[in-house]
Parts: structure tokens; C-alpha cells; sequence
């Protein structure tokens, strides 16, 4: 597949640690979601792009971080911890 950006099919996936922060200063003690996507980045203009697994896209939907003490399964990542 080419690049969505400048069509270029110079392209190459990479794991990436992407940590997605809340704005707004009640959210200054939030750690925010972590995870490690698959990134497909382009080597020609730069452009990336990534999909956020489901676990962490529920967490980010309905704001409550990670440390919250709520009864979930590991997210991306946390298996070997």
C-alpha cells in the first residue's frame, strides 16, 4: 500500500510507545494510556499512522486511567509484568 500522504511505497513498520495523554489541568495526576502499536511511518514525508488496540481506546473513551484500581485485563504490553 502506498503512502496516504505523497503516494510513496517507501514505507516500513516500527513498535512504537505511544503514551496518550488527558488535557486539562484535573487531569494533571492522570498517568494517561499506554500502549505499543504497530506504526507504519513513511521513510519519504514522515507521515505515521497507527491503530489504538480496543482495550486502550476504552480507557481513553471513558477517561479513567489506568491506575484507577478498577478490575480489568492487562493492557497492551503489561502481559510479562
Amino acid at each position: 500500500m502506498s503512502c496516504l500522504v505523497c503516494s510513496s511505497d517507501k514505507q516500513r513498520h516500527f513498535t512504537a510507545e505511544v503514551n496518550i495523554h488527558f488535557s486539562g489541568i484535573t487531569n494533571i495526576d492522570n498517568p494517561g494510556v499506554l500502549f505499543l502499536p504497530q506504526l507504519l511511518l513513511c521513510l519519504d514525508c514522515g507521515f505515521s499512522r497507527f491503530t489504538t488496540p480496543k482495550m486502550e481506546l476504552t480507557l481513553l473513551a471513558t477517561g479513567i486511567p489506568p491506575s484507577a484500581g478498577i478490575n480489568r485485563p492487562p493492557l497492551s504490553g503489561e502481559e510479562n509484568k
